[in-house]
């Protein structure tokens, strides 16, 4: 049974009393960006009950400190309003006057509208789960009511849960779910439809130039091409699209039976952009299949208060990068032209990143709480995203499949095969073993060997190899001009280097990140210095004076051959009606 089938069974019986635990949300003054939240919960006679706050959010892969936003605490127990002990960054603790209900209560500083945060005005309010709602340790299975009291001028509370409307409350079967269900408070643009039987809703949080009906179409489009992998069967009783439209910003945040996806508000009716922005619902819907039900099984149940390791994101986000523009293809958004451009630049962006040569795929997953979210300037150099190269593997794993399958089976099986097998009939999720096992399986030979080369090794991806027999050509259109391993940004009028490859010729000159060019062979330099070297050749010395910490310093530097990759996929003219007809297979 589903879970939110479960939770409307108990709407009758909890509608007028205490859930186990209740959540009151109110915002006294909404211009100081504060909620305050109750939470309550009963306790025996003297009992301490510890009130705890997440450190991270699923979804989002970094220990991101929430308790900081967290200012005034007190509690209620028999009448008396008491201050609670601080037990560690993230933990209170309350004691009751005897045999009472406990009611915890904090203020929420709410300054930063994102998809991992919350934000409050006196126009809006966005409460993002773990962000937002503390939890009573232990005692997260307990069902929960969610009580709001909004502002008298906000028209929409929007949350993913089963609702109460007269009493504006929601109802959820414990913490996990609550942590997975952001709330929109306010007046949005609201726009409606369905996709397998089951209503959707478009959440519109701030203005921006969009056509909302041609918006909902684009959407429905993707939501009902992704839902017939499953045989049309969705997982969901309700779904929201939370859109934050933004001046700044981007990416967008998975829960169980919604998303929150961000867009530069005056973006939409730029063709690519917002054929990006697609790209990017496409993947946070995916992931209702994908991480929110097929699962690493590290990934669930959530211990909120430290990190939770696994060697699998690249499963988890890799393969849903790879459905999320071949779902825009199936739905006619993407053209062929275009869905092979956007996979070639993915082969130029792992190309490009010497890391590739360092970190594995199962490290840069289990290695993401210290290096995918907290890059710094030489991150290029040392590490890799297990989205951009999982989507390549996830790509090579279709097209091993079908190869092997003479077009029978695909990568599709393998989620179709994951979902009813661990999801629905065992209930928990998979390790890397019964992974690469559900892969050799649909596949029809061992795959073991193949993810040990392309997972938890460093070897060169075969391009050519996966293309060469599907109709496709890898072209490279690397550039031949002269290169001098670096990358500038301009800064109050000073050219700044921001990058230095770890095999270029800067690096071997002595310049460092940060360092300031001045000029090149006494010419001043006054902007991005890439475009400033085409006039010198390759291995011809260049003067080059920079300055580092104020203080001015002059280095020779010989520019090397530019070594970064420029790959396209275009069809092969004399390709056979064989390889014509894979190809229609794979991308349709």
């Amino acid at each position: 049974m589903r879970i939110i089938s479960f939770i409307s069974l108990l709407l009758m019986s909890v509608s007028h009393t205490y859930s186990s635990v209740e959540y009151s949300i109110s915002f006294p003054n909404p211009a100081d960006h504060y909620a305050e939240i109750t939470m309550s919960v009963e306790a025996g006679e003297n009992e301490a009950v510890r009130v705890k706050m997440p450190v991270w959010t699923p979804g989002s892969y970094k220990v991101r400190e929430f308790s900081q936003h967290v200012d005034e605490t007190w509690y209620e127990s028999e009448g008396q309003r008491i201050k609670p002990t601080r037990i560690d960054k993230n933990t209170w603790e309350c004691v009751s006057q005897g045999k009472s209900r406990i009611a915890f209560t904090y203020r929420l500083y709410a300054f930063e509208l994102g998809v991992r945060t919350s934000y409050v005005d006196q126009h809006m309010a966005f409460l993002h789960g773990p962000s937002a709602f503390m939890y009573f340790e232990g005692r997260e299975d307990e069902p929960i009511t969610i009580l709001f009291n909004p502002l008298k001028s906000w028209k929409n509370i929007e949350m993913a849960l089963p609702q109460i409307p007269e009493y504006k409350r929601f109802m959820c079967a414990n913490y996990d779910l609550l942590a997975d269900s952001p709330v929109a408070l306010g007046n949005f643009d609201i726009s409606t439809y369905e996709t397998a039987g089951v209503p959707h809703k478009i959440v519109m949080i701030g203005e921006g130039n969009y056509d909302l009906d041609k918006v909902t179409s684009d959407f429905k489009k993707i939501t009902d091409e992704e839902v017939k992998m499953f045989n049309n069967e969705h997982p969901c009783e309700q779904y929201i699209h939370f859109i934050q439209n933004v001046d700044n910003g981007g990416g967008g945040l998975e829960h169980l039976n919604c998303q929150t996806s961000q867009m530069l508000r005056w973006n939409y009716a730029d063709e690519n952009r917002y054929r990006s922005f697609l790209g990017l619902i496409s993947h946070e819907y995916f992931h209702l299949w994908n991480v929110k039900r097929i699962r690493p099984i590290e990934l669930g149940p959530f211990d909120y208060n430290t990190e939770n390791y696994t060697e699998l994101l690249w499963v988890a986000e890799g393969v849903t990068s790879y459905y999320d523009d071949l779902f825009l293809k199936r739905a006619g958004i993407h053209s062929e032209d275009s869905y092979l451009k956007e996979l070639a630049a993915n082969i130029n962006r792992l190309e490009n990143q010497p890391g590739k040569d360092v970190m594995n795929l199962c490290e840069s997953s289990k290695l993401a709480w210290v290096k995918a979210y907290m890059g710094n300037e030489n991150s290029n150099n040392v590490t890799i995203s297990y989205y951009n190269k999982g989507m390549l593997v996830a790509w090579m794993l279709d097209m091993e499949i079908m190869g092997n399958t003479n077009n029978e089976k695909r990568l599709d099986d393998v989620m179709r095969q994951l979902y009813d097998k661990y999801y629905i009939k065992k209930k928990r999720g998979f390790t890397y073993s019964e992974f690469v096992i559900e892969c050799s399986n649909v596949c029809g030979k061992p795959m073991d060997d193949f993810f040990n080369i392309y997972t938890r090794s460093t070897r060169k991806l075969p391009y050519y190899q996966y293309l060469g027999g599907k109709g496709l050509s890898l072209e490279d259109r690397t550039s031949k001009s002269p290169s001098l391993g670096i990358k500038t940004k301009v800064e109050n009028g000073k050219t700044i280097v921001a990058y230095v490859s770890p095999a270029g010729a800067g690096l071997e000159s002595g310049l460092s990140v940060n360092d300031e060019i001045i000029s090149l062979n006494g010419w001043r330099v006054d902007g991005e210095i890439n475009s400033k070297i085409n006039g010198f050749e390759i291995g011809s010395p260049i003067e080059l004076i920079y300055a580092r910490s104020g203080k001015i310093y002059t280095t020779t530097i010989i520019p090397k051959k530019n070594t970064e990759v420029n790959y396209s996929i275009v069809p092969l003219e004399d390709a056979s009606e064989e390889l014509l007809e894979f190809k229609e297979i794979w991308l349709n």
